[in-house]
Formats: C-alpha cells, structure tokens, sequence
C-alpha cells in the first residue's frame, strides 16, 4: 500500500474525533458559531509560526481566489456540520448525513477534476453507507429537527466539494501546509462575515453567540479539538491527496464515523 493511503487512514482516525468533540463542546455550553469558529482559527494560529519561518509556504497572489472560495466552503461546512447536533439532532444521523460525502465526491470528482467512475467506487461507497447504518444503529435514533437534518446533507455536499476542491490545490502544486494554512485562515474570515447574517436568522446566543472570555477549561478542550480534529487530520489529508483521487480519498474517509 502506498504511504499517501497510510496519511489517508491516520487522517480519517483523527477526524473521528470532530463530532464527538462537537458535542462536547456545545454540551458545554459553547454556541454553534462558537464551535464553528474557532476551530479553524486554532488551526491556523498553530500553523502560523510555521508559515512566517518558511515564507515559501505562503499562498501566492495566483492562489488567493482558491482559497478565498475553499474558505467559504470551509466556513459552510463548519456552520452546517455543527448545525444539526445544536439542533438536536442525534450524532449517528448527523455523522451518517455527513458521510453521504463519498457518494457526491465519486460525482463530483468526474465533473471537476475528470476522475473516472469505476464500479468499484460505487460499490465501495454504497458498501461504506450500509455499513455506516449498521454501525450507527441510525433506525434507533430518531430525526429530530428537520432543519437540522436538512444541515446534516448540507454538509455531506459540502464535504465532498472541500474533498475535491482539496485534490485540485495538489494538483496546482500546493504544499500541504499552505493548503491548511489558507483554508483555516480564509475560513475564518468567511465566518467572521458571515455572523451578522447568522445572528439575523438564529439571534439567539446558543447558537450564534460569539465570546472571547471563556473557562480555561473551554479552551483547553477547543485547542484539543482543534489539533486533533483539525491542524493534523488536515496536514495528512492534503499530504495524502498527492497520490490519491479525490474519489477514493472521500471512500477512506468513511473511518472517521468508525473512528468517532
């Protein structure tokens, strides 16, 4: 097995720890722009040091129209995956709505990038939702709100365009870093404008409240949250897509409901 497959796997064990983190969080008491923003704001606070010792891992100006779409995309995503479990929606129908992403990804990957569409890929992705049922015990759930559920396939699509949109920076010849880094900048830019229109849909404070004071035990578990489920999953995601179809890489990552 190639070692872009081994940075795969490791990133899809390490995302597995995003929404039961999530849930942590907002059990905690954190709002849903709360949890939303600051982890890709963490994200990039780590890689900055990184970044500024080696100004080769700087986005240049080309890329600058990438990132600013990849950090809207991002910024959605974020909203919409944290969405459903502030609406209450149960964590194995929000994880099994986001994991439609390899369907839309085998999909979406013809269209964008031209990558094949192979029985086995369909098969294989198919094979992965069932299985994901099964392990989930979805039927015993329950729906909970429907625009929560509506957010959960929200950010399945979503996923899947961050997924290909991921494999088309390394094509161009990104590094991995400065993928990273320019999502979880651009993201959180993205969601710093897009908090007025949030606080005018859902105004109250659970969900788009936004604090800078809080517990030091709050902190503690965002910046976990946020290194693990996001600055290292992320590095070894974008360094595996080097080698792999945006495809295939949305079908491995089917390990982080299992992981979770």
């Amino acid at each position: 097995m190639r070692r872009e497959y081994w940075y795969l796997i490791l990133a899809g064990i390490f995302y597995g720890t995003i929404a039961p983190g999530g849930q942590l969080l907002i059990d905690r008491g954190l709002s849903l722009f709360e949890t939303a923003f600051y982890r890709p704001l963490i994200v990039g606070l780590v890689l900055l040091p990184v970044v500024l010792w080696n100004k080769k891992l700087m986005a240049g100006r080309a890329a600058l129209g990438f990132f600013a779409v990849y950090g809207l995309i991002g910024g959605l995503l974020e909203l919409a995956m944290f969405a459903g479990l502030a609406l209450g929606v149960p964590v194995a129908i929000v994880v099994l709505l986001l994991y439609t992403q390899p369907v839309w990804t085998i999909f979406i990957g013809k269209a964008a990038l031209g990558e094949e569409i192979t029985k086995r890929k369909v098969v294989s992705a198919f094979l992965g939702l069932a299985g994901l049922v099964c392990l989930l015990q979805s039927w015993e759930a329950g729906a909970g709100s429907y625009i929560g559920i509506a957010c959960g396939l929200v950010s399945g699509i979503l996923l899947s365009l961050w997924v290909v949109l991921g494999k088309r920076s390394s094509v161009t010849g990104q590094h991995y870093v400065t993928t990273t880094f320019g999502w979880s900048v651009s993201a959180t830019l993205w969601l710093l404008l897009l908090l007025p229109l949030l606080r005018l849909l859902l105004p109250s404070e659970d969900f788009s409240g936004l604090s800078l004071i809080l517990p030091a035990e709050d902190w503690l578990y965002l910046v976990l949250v946020s290194i693990l489920g996001g600055a290292v999953p992320h590095l070894l995601f974008y360094r595996g897509l080097v080698g792999v179809p945006a495809s295939v890489a949305g079908i491995v990552l089917l390990l982080e409901p299992a992981s979770a």
